[in-house]
């Protein structure tokens, strides 16, 4: 007689593990070849160089309630390895009620780089992306550069993304690196510092290495205007608008670079309820990107546009479904192998070799970071059981709230911190 339920639970944790080793070894060959492509950038680091004149370049910085950090960020601009006469920085205060504004009034009085784009309550308050659209009217160049309110950019990432848009004219863009300032505050910032890492080294340098693309990073970029221009500029209905953005760049088929030694510091959240308010942002906004291109893949022809919505559906979908029945996996495998023993049951067995191959895959990152100390290592092999889970939680949440609830897509800054430390080489 057939054991149907046995019969079902072990189709259904074999389509896991299938799909599971799929991701999985396509995220070898991710690390692999990010590996590879940190090599080629150390080198191209050290032969980085413009002979002639600078262009000129317009950083935006949207600013809502930033008081505790904007001046150290303004600051970290001030000094970046750029012409003095090639740079402006202009800081959007997005209908702040703190004392942000009064804060740019102070550094403005003594650099006259810094311009002040005040919104007043009404117009402004609708996002990073509405902000940065009406900023535009006030940017005189033709590069244009986006930094968070809470970064401190190392002196020469600019000069650095600036000098890959001028040897590549068929770069839309050029994005920089992205460090966790607070990383050995708690548990919680180790585990985005370790994110981030990983992110970055397999995702984007993964990606530009085998396929030449790479994703905007939400700060620590260089765009050209016409390219924004003619993609529509950043979509004020988006809360991830780095991703729905590089859709539509990918779309009109222009390229994205990934310049790993042009690198910004800021600190991340540090408490549980901070993080998941601005994940779950995350994760409706990638679900939204997803929702507005998926019934135009079938016409997608290249490449790159398909891979970046199928890199968005692992995310917020394959990686959930997979990280659950993963879960369920482990727990009757445990209970089964209390009484036959672990090594007898053939999913276990795979669900342990793939364990494994995740937490190589993030001791490589750190070991080109040079952070693969043993307690990062430790952090690492404890991801899949907290920080993990928590993303599990986070993505069903965006689900509910999409699906079910219907809610209204609604912009929420992320709280800020202040920076515990000083960046290294500032």
């Amino acid at each position: 007689m057939t054991n149907w339920p046995a019969l079902i639970r072990d189709v259904l944790l074999g389509l896991c593990v299938v799909g599971a080793w799929a991701i999985l070894i396509f995220h070898v060959v991710l690390t692999i070849a990010g590996y590879v492509y940190s090599r080629e950038a150390a080198a191209a680091k050290r032969r980085a160089s413009v002979s002639g004149e600078w262009p000129g370049v317009s950083i935006l910085v949207p600013a809502h309630n930033e008081e505790i950090v904007i001046a150290g960020t303004l600051e970290s601009l001030l000094h970046l390895d750029y012409p003095r006469d090639r740079m402006e920085i202009i800081v959007i205060d997005d209908s702040s009620d703190d004392r942000t504004r009064r804060v740019i009034e102070h550094v403005m009085a003594t650099d006259r780089r810094v311009k002040l784009v005040s919104l007043p309550r009404g117009l402004g308050g609708k996002g990073k992306s509405h902000a940065l659209n009406l900023a535009l009217q006030y940017a005189s160049h033709d590069l244009l550069a986006v930094y968070d309110a809470d970064n401190s950019p190392e002196p020469g990432s600019l000069r650095y993304l600036v000098a890959e848009m001028l040897a590549d004219e068929r770069l839309a863009a050029a994005v920089g690196k992205v460090r966790t300032l607070n990383r050995a505050t708690n548990f919680l910032t180790r585990c985005v510092n370790i994110e981030f890492i990983s992110f970055q080294w397999i995702i984007q340098a993964g990606r530009w290495r085998l396929f030449g693309l790479a994703s905007l990073p939400g700060t620590n970029y260089v765009i050209r205007r016409d390219a924004l221009e003619r993609a529509g500029r950043w979509d004020p209905t988006a809360i991830a608008d780095d991703a729905e953005l590089t859709v539509r760049l990918s779309q009109g088929g222009y390229r994205i670079k990934f310049v790993p030694y042009a690198v910004t510091w800021e600190p991340e959240p540090q408490h549980w309820s901070v993080w998941l308010r601005q994940r779950l942002r995350w994760a409706r906004g990638g679900t939204y990107v997803v929702r507005k291109f998926l019934p135009r893949l079938g016409r997608m022809r290249r490449r790159d546009l398909l891979l970046e919505v199928m890199h968005l559906l692992t995310i917020y979908h394959f990686f959930f479904i997979i990280l659950v029945l993963s879960d369920l996996i482990l727990v009757s495998g445990l209970i089964v192998g209390a009484k036959v023993g672990l090594a007898s049951d053939p999913l276990m067995v795979l669900w342990g070799l793939a364990f494994a191959l995740f937490l190589l895959e993030l001791a490589i990152s750190l070991a080109v970071e040079r952070e693969h100390t043993p307690l990062n290592l430790l952090v690492a092999a404890a991801m899949y059981f907290t920080y993990c889970q928590v993303w599990v939680y986070v993505c069903a949440k965006a689900h509910y709230l999409d699906v079910v609830r219907q809610e209204k897509l609604r912009w929420e800054k992320t709280v800020r911190v202040a920076g515990s430390a000083e960046p290294p080489g500032l």
